[in-house]
């Protein structure tokens, strides 16, 4: 693709063309895979935790239930306690169960998406500045007394709260200053790591639940199978099933903004 050569000499920032996504996603997706539990990448890894406990806490309100809280922990665990006036129906269940997995998957397709056109990544790094702060004031206590299974499991504490609500303070505080620059190349970048990094974490975290799935281990698939005929691995299949085509989607919309873009560059041709 050239683009027009006025626009490069005035130094104009365009949207993303395809090169600088799938560098920009290929790299991101290389650093997680292979540095995911490194202690730097520790701040995106509460993020995506944040992102799944709240996926559940959102779909368990939207269904009538109350969430008492959501909470994380230094480690990248995370709970969220929530309850249904009766016996919880099936189908709601399932789908708190499957929102924690699939809700992050499709945050990060949408954020691909959004990063992709300089006025858009700015939206899209305010709304999710935004979410973070609803979900502080909403869901997120300032004390927590964590027990049962779920608890041991999450490694929760009752330090949880606090070490949530300092995380939700400190993210939305960058996120403004990430939205306030006039870099627009770099904050498209950050928010297209942000993006893959949701996507790929949802991906290979629900490759850890098949595994423990297969074992008889306690995990959201776990949840969703006694409630049903199906087992737990088969839920973990089809959450990463359904993750998948939410992030293959959200890049290939993200593809599809350089194509329409460059028809409507004056100056600029495709080759």
């Amino acid at each position: 693709m050239l683009r027009s050569v006025a626009a490069a000499q005035a130094g104009v920032e365009t949207e993303a063309d395809r090169r600088e996504v799938l560098t920009t996603v290929g790299v991101a997706a290389f650093v997680w895979l292979v540095f995911s539990s490194a202690w730097p990448l520790l701040p995106l890894r509460w993020l995506v935790t944040l992102v799944h406990e709240a996926g559940h806490a959102l779909v368990a309100t939207l269904v009538g239930g109350h969430v008492a809280s959501v909470t994380m922990n230094e480690h990248g665990g995370g709970l969220t306690y929530w309850s249904y006036e009766g016996e919880v129906p099936t189908l709601r269940l399932i789908l708190v169960a499957s929102a924690g997995y699939v809700g992050t998957a499709v945050v990060g397709g949408v954020l691909l998406e959004l990063a992709t056109q300089v006025r858009r990544g700015r939206v899209a790094v305010l709304v999710l500045a935004a979410l973070i702060a609803a979900i502080g004031l909403a869901w997120v206590p300032w004390n927590t007394a964590p027990d049962g299974l779920a608890a041991q499991v999450s490694g929760s504490s009752s330090g949880d709260g606090r070490f949530t609500t300092f995380f939700c303070v400190a993210a939305v505080a960058v996120l403004l200053v990430l939205a306030a620059v006039r870099w627009d190349r770099l904050r498209r970048t950050v928010v297209l790591a942000m993006a893959t990094i949701l996507c790929f974490a949802s991906i290979d975290d629900l490759r850890t639940v098949l595994d423990i799935s297969s074992r008889g281990g306690h995990s959201d698939a776990a949840i969703a199978a006694e409630a049903t005929p199906l087992s737990s691995w088969m839920w973990s299949a089809i959450w990463l099933l359904l993750g998948a085509i939410a992030c293959g989607l959200g890049l290939w919309a993200a593809l599809g903004n350089d194509d329409a873009a460059a028809k409507s560059r004056p100056g600029s041709s495709t080759a």
